[in-house]
């Protein structure tokens, strides 16, 4: 009987060296881990067990990849003092990957400075580590202890997941519309429909999309319950990754026969705009039901939407014309490498002359650290989550769409 690419990929790095199937506990050596501002629980974990001065020893300095990246610069005395804690662990141990005080978002500069590469096992102090598939890398996002565990160790244990296989068909628009297909699915099988399993996108549709809209449906694997997702490692990612990196790597693949838990097939030509309205990835509409909504703010970024192509779109959209004087517009690059390539490509001045804001790369947009919301405020983002208090007031409202959406909103 086939494999998937998690039953694969956890075989490959079973400290036992024997093949694993789905739903077998399993101690497995990590590639790497990405450690951001939540450093603070693992330093912690470290002290509950007696070492007051945090983590003694990392197994390897060359796979932590550590970034301060959620609050830079800090906002508040109590978030410099992490910061200030977590320095002096990364330059106490000598990490050789850490970026101290470069905003953006932890993922999309793993990506940037090529720390993710096809058939790796990474994990991440992040649940949005899952995007990592996009890759053809397995992310698993943990939590403090498990990250003390695995940082002093290299090593940790799993439960291998089902995998359910998602095949996209038909023929893509001249745009992105990669949160609209993720909202589909959620919106049609709930956002509890992959609860601990692994999910593969495959199809033809799938060579279409480009490795940015990819991004995009990795992330939100997690906003479905995935445990994992992955991509292929096609064309298009091996180039990526190997103008990024040089280190050796194996993409993985599924075979023919393996055996799934749940197969879905999506026509992405059949996909039209929607919004997740509040307060669930799963209470999906078609925008025109929305249509009328009055809004007071709108977001392009985060880890979901906050690439190339994205804030392309909305500047291609925004070229010309005036955001309505009573929305507040932000638009944030997930990581100085996007906001390079969006000033090469003169995105900015169009940005600029609508009224819209650009802010310097970060996570800010995604949480209730930066563009608040008030009571009874209305905001359309292209963010991760629009639970109640997201965004800072309980009272506010979040809807969910992709850039063309927002941008139109």
């Amino acid at each position: 009987m086939g494999m998937t690419i998690a039953e694969k990929v956890f075989s490959r790095k079973n400290l036992a060296g024997t093949p694993v199937r789905a739903g077998d506990l399993v101690d497995c050596k990590i590639d790497g881990i990405m450690v951001h501002l939540s450093y603070g629980y693992v330093h912690a974990a470290y002290q509950k067990i007696g070492f007051a001065g945090g983590p003694p020893v990392v197994w390897d300095r060359d796979r932590v990849y550590m970034m301060l990246e959620h609050h830079e610069p800090p906002p508040t005395v109590e978030y410099a003092s992490r910061d200030k804690t977590a320095r002096e662990f990364a330059f106490r141990m000598g990490l050789r990957h850490f970026y101290n005080a470069e905003c953006g978002v932890c993922h999309q500069m793993m990506f940037d400075y090529g720390h993710v590469r096809p058939g790796e096992l990474i994990l991440g102090t992040d649940s949005h580590t899952v995007i990592y598939g996009a890759l053809n890398a397995a992310g698993v996002g943990i939590g403090g202890e498990d990250a003390a565990y695995a940082l002093a160790f290299g090593e940790l244990w799993f439960q291998v997941p089902e995998t359910i296989k998602i095949v996209l068909k038909g023929t893509l628009p001249g745009y992105c519309i990669s949160k609209d297909i993720v909202l589909t699915l959620a919106g049609r099988y709930g956002d509890d429909f992959a609860q601990y399993q692994a999910i593969e996108y495959t199809g033809p549709a799938v060579e279409q999309l480009s490795l940015d809209s990819r991004m995009c449906l990795a992330c939100h694997g997690v906003e479905a319950g995935a445990k994992l997702t992955f991509f292929p490692a096609d064309e298009k990612v091996i180039e990526y990754v190997r103008a990024r990196s040089d280190v050796p790597f194996q993409p993985v693949a599924a075979d023919a026969d393996a055996q799934y838990a749940r197969e879905i097939e999506l026509d992405v030509g059949e996909v039209g705009f929607v919004v997740a309205c509040p307060h669930t990835f799963d209470n999906v509409v078609p925008v025109a039901e929305a249509a009328g909504t009055r809004i007071d703010q709108a977001l392009i970024g985060s880890c979901a939407n906050g690439r190339f192509e994205d804030i392309e779109l909305a500047a291609r959209m925004l070229k010309g014309r005036r955001i309505h004087p009573r929305v507040r517009f932000y638009i944030q690059p997930a990581s100085w490498g996007v906001y390079r390539q969006c000033l090469r490509a003169g995105l900015m001045e169009a940005i600029l002359d609508s009224g819209a804001q650009i802010q310097e790369p970060g996570c800010w947009c995604c949480e209730a650290r930066g563009s608040v919301l008030a009571d009874g405020e209305v905001c359309i983002t292209s963010a991760t989550r629009n639970y109640r208090g997201r965004k800072g007031s309980r009272q506010a409202d979040i809807y969910l769409g992709g850039p063309a959406t927002v941008t139109a909103a």
